[in-house]
Parts: C-alpha cells; structure tokens; sequence
C-alpha cells in the first residue's frame, strides 16, 4: 500500500490542491503551462518524502496542463511521469538528513524538471527546445528555491 494512513491521503490531496492554485500563478514564458505548480509538489517531496512528493508533482502538471488547454497534447502525460520521477528523487535524495544531500536534492530536483523539455524534441524540434530551456530552467528554479526556503523554515519551527 502505497499511503500509510487518510492522514497522508489528505496531505496529499492537499498538496494536490495547491498545486491547481500555483497554476495559476504564470511566470514569463511562450507556454502557459510555466507556473508555481511544482512548488507545492518540491515542498511535499523534501517534507514528506518520495511518494507524496511524486503524487504532487505528476497530479499538479496535469493540473496545470489541463487548465492550460493542454497545450502539448498527450506529451503532458510523460512529462508529468517524470515530474512524479523528479518527486522521487528529491524525495530520496533529501531523506538522507545531510545537509549535502539537501542542496543535491534541490540541484538535481531543478535539473530533472528542465531536462523533461527533451521529451518534446521529436515533436517540436531543437529549435523550440533551445528557445524554451532557459524559461523552464528559471521557472524550476524559482519554484524549488521558494520551496526549499519554506521547507528550511518550517522544518526549523516544527521539527
């Protein structure tokens, strides 16, 4: 079983929930899919790990997607594959409880979320990827950065 508890289940939906939120607030991009929507989803992943982390991710980019008018198509499915995968990773990576471990979470976190651009190469071509790399890497960025600095602040207070 993959959830422990309904308390885990609701954190989740939760989380899931914001992401639709974070979706709505657009950064500068030629897609409107760039959004706050992996913020909730990077915070889930470091505080409550692997699992509820992947479940945020890949529901908030379908969520988001899907308010976006699907503007990739079925091409939003693995991506938000990967976007789960991504939650994973962060997940593992910053259970280790090492302050390394931490800072190679949020890296390879903003780097898995970028190289995902790749996925649309046979269908977009170099062209679009390279033009649209630099928005996605700045949105990853952003939102994993806010996301670790709640992370830090909450852990602080809570524990």
């Amino acid at each position: 079983m993959l959830f422990k508890d309904i308390r885990q289940i609701a954190i989740t939906a939760m989380f899931s929930a914001l992401t639709v939120v974070g979706s709505f607030i657009k950064l500068p991009s030629p897609l409107p899919t760039v959004a706050f929507d992996s913020l909730p989803g990077f915070f889930s992943a470091l505080y409550f790990g692997p699992i509820i982390g992947a479940f945020v991710l890949g529901v908030g980019h379908i969520a988001t997607s899907v308010i976006s008018g699907f503007p990739l198509g079925l091409l939003h499915i693995p991506i938000a594959l990967g976007m789960a995968f991504d939650g994973v990773v962060i997940g593992f990576l910053n259970g280790k409880r090492r302050r390394f471990f931490f800072i190679l979470a949020i890296v390879v976190g903003i780097l898995i979320n970028t190289v995902l651009v790749l996925l649309v190469v046979p269908f977009l071509g170099w062209g679009f990827v390279i033009f649209f790399t630099p928005f996605l890497l700045f949105a990853s960025t952003v939102n994993m950065l806010v996301a670790a600095i709640i992370y830090k602040q909450v852990k602080r207070r809570i524990g």
